[in-house]
């Protein structure tokens, strides 16, 4: 029995006629009639009552009509499958992501993946930057999001955006208010830093940003994750700089107040693997990083500007 003889036995069954059946099948009435009586002799079974006037289903050709349904329907479904496998356009995508870019490029790479590869799924993994290039580099992950930084080992790059940085300070502060914020009014105030071990590109470009305004910091406390930086803020422990991603996190309690265009930067880069990337991946970098390059920039609340 094969798929051509169900899809026969199908049309019979639905048409009780083996001439408009045979119409359907755009074959002549003999083989239809020999196929049938192949499967009837492959199974076992009598299909089809026929008299000289009509064809009716039987009680076990009933079932076998049910359940080739499904099968058919789950074969089309298979090929369909298949072929979409075959042009890379289903799968796993095994993504990395900066924290920062959690509130930034992530989001929005995903919308561009469920409009252009609906049927790939995304697996998110919050990593260091330092740990995506590793994981990157053996395979483990397929595309990267990270803080830019010169030693990214022999991976390939590509530039996203640059993401200004802005100040963190409590809502009740005096620097929440001030209509004129510049960074060397920071120079007096408790600073809590994101460790360097945790984000090495984030505080050599927060220490850069300090060192143009005038002076060099010194941070009291430091801190590797993002949101115990914002409540130890809110507690009063000190100010913060961080990339203005994060601004978009509403954190209670803490204000985040743009700086001076020329306060400093942190570049995002995707990185990923030649010799490790699939089809897969090489079509969703092909497709979908110029379009993240080429976005509008995103503003303090992590709209478009």
């Amino acid at each position: 029995m094969d798929m051509k003889h169900l899809r026969s036995f199908v049309a019979v069954a639905e048409e009780l006629s083996f001439v408009r059946a045979a119409e359907r099948l755009h074959i002549s009435q003999p083989p239809l009639s020999q196929q049938i009586k192949s499967l009837e002799a492959d199974i076992g079974v009598q299909l089809f009552a026929r008299t000289k006037r009509s064809v009716a289903l039987t009680e076990a050709g009933a079932i076998l009509l049910r359940e080739s349904r499904i099968l058919l329907d789950q074969m089309e479904i298979a090929i369909n499958a298949t072929v979409r496998a075959a042009k890379d356009d289903v799968g796993v995508l095994r993504l990395g992501v900066a924290t920062a870019a959690l509130f930034s490029t992530a989001p929005r790479l995903l919308d561009y993946m469920r409009e252009a590869f609906p049927h790939v799924e995304v697996s998110i993994r919050d990593m260091q930057s330092s740990d995506q290039v590793v994981a990157v580099t053996q395979g483990l992950l397929d595309i990267g999001i990270v803080h830019a930084r010169p030693d990214r080992m022999k991976l390939n790059q590509s530039p996203i955006f640059s993401e200004p940085l802005v100040a963190v300070v409590p809502e009740h502060h005096w620097l929440a208010t001030t209509p004129q914020f510049e960074m060397r009014q920071l120079f007096d105030e408790p600073l809590i830093g994101l460790s360097r071990e945790h984000g090495p590109a984030v505080f050599d470009a927060i220490v850069a940003a300090c060192m143009e305004a005038g002076f060099s910091p010194e941070f009291k406390h430091t801190a590797r994750n993002p949101l115990v930086i914002f409540q130890m803020v809110r507690l009063g422990f000190g100010v913060s700089i961080v990339p203005r991603a994060y601004a978009s996190s509403a954190f209670p309690g803490v204000r985040f107040r743009e700086l001076p265009g020329t306060a400093g930067s942190v570049r995002m880069e995707a990185v990923w693997s030649e010799r490790h990337a699939s089809g897969l991946t090489r079509k969703i970098i092909a497709t979908l990083l110029p379009r993240l390059a080429d976005a509008p920039p995103l503003d303090a609340a992590g709209r478009s500007a």
